[in-house]
């Protein structure tokens, strides 16, 4: 009888037994997966329906091609790392109403990173098999892959999220370690400011660790805890100083802090109208931190079962503190936490089976491996459908926005102003300051916000605004429908003229916008009287009382924008193509 090796060691060869690759059959259902995962991405970035947060986010990074600046020149209520970085693109590709389906592609590299970071995590605490199958499962998580095609911050704030993670979970803790995972930290932090909450949570599961996870390995303790914690502290804070530093050295420090602190902060704002709900953490945290003691069996070594709790808690942690102490909840907050949900859930997977703890190994055998490549592709073929029901693959859900920037550079020049609610033409500047979103509008129904957008569109001759007004106030709403025709998905200045009973009486009407007009009907130029002179074409009409008497009668009349006419887009512009 041969005696066992004195190299053998049941769990290291558990270990090895664990990061082996695949069997076949799951390597090729995780082919098809992450293949499908990449088809379904490119097919989707130009059917997914258009958020209007990535319309204000091309804005703002636009106006940085023109040489203005963030925060003072043009509103944004962000951290400006994402638009920084991404102006150089856009001057490259120039102004064409593609450019939301290119800035849409720029996204892929960051989410490629994060599902390659997602399967660097688990593979460091589960083994490559469980690593891959978190990737994949993140890959087609259906909100991650939806909200992930859109282009915002967010997906740069979670690759550096996930990057920060993989660093720090990669190995002993030192100050070189705690340095750079607090770089890629602040630099999240520099993408969006939701990092906040991201880093509180990294904190709050470093002091439930010994309750959920028990005694700590002396592996995983720093061996000079102040100087990795300074080492931290330092790389964190240093890309937000950077940025503070850059906006003050062009004397807009203010704007700066005003944009990303100061205009969010909204007493009362959402879920801080309800104070009471944040008690809710407390018993939220209790829960997270029990169901990582029960997850703490679940990798090979103890050091690596510390580090999957560890992660479990951070997911926890964030998911509670999102969900109860956040003042305003939407589904792209979740894209720094499903990479964690997907590894927590494999990881749960196995603990589940009583695959995953440390122990002799156990041959293996087809059968099961056949049933996990069968599972895998199930969950896979879940996730499809579910993406599919969200967002079915016949609906085009990109035209109108793409045929708005088409009409808009169509009919307007470099230099015109243009009226939207969250900068939806993009390419022009606004003629008001502030930005119609959530936290904006609550300013202004409380009075905080004064913005006079009526006189703002009258003194700067605004001509042309997009169609949708839901956002604006009441009182705007009515302003533009009273001086503004519909045309495609736009509206061009301008109004109809009221039917008059008796032909020989002029009609009268009143311009509130400044501008070159053209009287039409239904057919073309109308013939008449304008303002008591024959009517021979175009004509500057002030604000004021005016008169139209048409020669013969007809169906409609209506006082258009002459540069609408000259541009080819009366009675409509629906024939608007994807160049200007």
């Amino acid at each position: 009888m041969s005696r066992p090796s004195p190299d053998w060691s049941p769990v290291e060869n558990a270990e090895a037994a664990a990061d082996r690759w695949p069997e076949l059959p799951e390597r090729l259902v995780l082919s098809v997966l992450f293949g499908l995962a990449l088809l379904l991405r490119l097919f989707y970035v130009f059917r997914h329906d258009f958020d209007s947060d990535e319309w204000q986010h091309l804005h703002v990074v636009w106006a940085w091609t023109r040489g203005l600046l963030q925060y003072r020149d043009v509103f944004d209520n962000h951290m400006p790392l994402f638009h920084m970085l991404s102006a150089p693109l856009l001057a490259r590709i120039g102004e064409t109403p593609a450019i939301l389906y290119d800035m849409r592609l720029a996204m892929l590299p960051f989410v490629l990173v994060a599902v390659w970071g997602t399967y660097g995590i688990g593979r460091r605490i589960l083994g490559r098999r469980a690593g891959l199958r978190a990737a994949a499962l993140l890959a087609l998580i259906p909100n991650f892959f939806l909200r992930s095609i859109e282009y915002r911050p967010d997906i740069l704030q979670t690759m550096f999220w996930i990057m920060a993670l993989m660093v720090l979970l990669g190995g002993a803790i030192g100050r070189r370690r705690s340095l750079a995972t607090g770089l890629l930290l602040g630099l999240a932090a520099g993408a969006s400011l939701k990092s906040i909450l991201l880093i509180a949570a990294l904190g709050i599961a470093a002091l439930a660790l010994p309750f959920a996870a028990g005694r700590l390995p002396a592996s995983l303790l720093p061996r000079r805890p102040l100087a990795c914690l300074s080492a931290l502290v330092g790389g964190l804070v240093l890309p937000p100083v950077a940025l503070a530093l850059h906006f003050h050295a062009r004397g807009a420090l203010r704007h700066f802090l005003y944009g990303t602190v100061l205009h969010n902060y909204v007493p009362r704002l959402g879920t801080w109208s309800r104070p009471l709900r944040a008690l809710l953490f407390i018993p939220a945290l209790a829960v997270v931190i029990a169901f990582a003691r029960w997850l703490r069996k679940t990798s090979r070594r103890p050091e690596d079962a510390t580090r999957f709790v560890f992660v479990a808690l951070v997911a926890g942690a964030f998911l509670a503190a999102l969900h109860t102490l956040w003042p305003l909840f939407t589904t792209y907050d979740l894209l720094p936490f499903f990479p964690l949900l997907a590894i927590v859930v494999v990881g749960a997977a196995s603990r589940a089976t009583g695959t995953g703890a440390a122990r002799a190994p156990v041959p293996a055998r087809r059968g099961w491996a056949v049933s996990g490549a069968a599972i895998l592709a199930l969950t896979g073929v879940v996730e499809v459908g579910f993406v599919m029901w969200r967002h079915p693959p016949g609906r085009d859900g990109t035209r109108r926005e793409v045929h708005l920037l088409a009409q808009v550079l169509r009919l307007t020049d470099p230099s015109d102003c243009v009226l939207d609610m969250k900068g939806e033409s993009v390419f022009r500047p606004r003629p008001i300051y502030a930005v119609l979103e959530r936290i904006t509008r609550d300013r202004i129904a409380q009075g905080s916000i004064s913005e006079p957008i009526e006189q703002r569109v009258i003194d700067t001759r605004t001509c042309l605004a997009a169609a949708k007004i839901d956002r604006f106030p009441e009182p705007t709403r009515r302003f533009i429908e009273r001086n503004y025709l519909l045309v495609g998905e736009v509206r061009v200045a301008g109004r109809d003229l009221p039917a008059s009973a008796d032909a020989r009486r002029p009609i009268g009407f009143n311009v509130e916008i400044p501008a070159e007009y053209a009287v039409m009907t239904g057919e073309g130029p109308a013939a008449g009287l304008l303002d008591g002179e024959p009517y021979v074409g175009p004509r500057f009409l002030p604000a004021g009382r005016h008169a139209f008497a048409p020669a013969s009668p007809a169906s409609r009349h209506a006082l258009v924008w002459a540069r609408a006419i000259e541009r080819g887009c009366w009675p409509s512009c629906e024939d608007a193509t994807l160049t200007p």
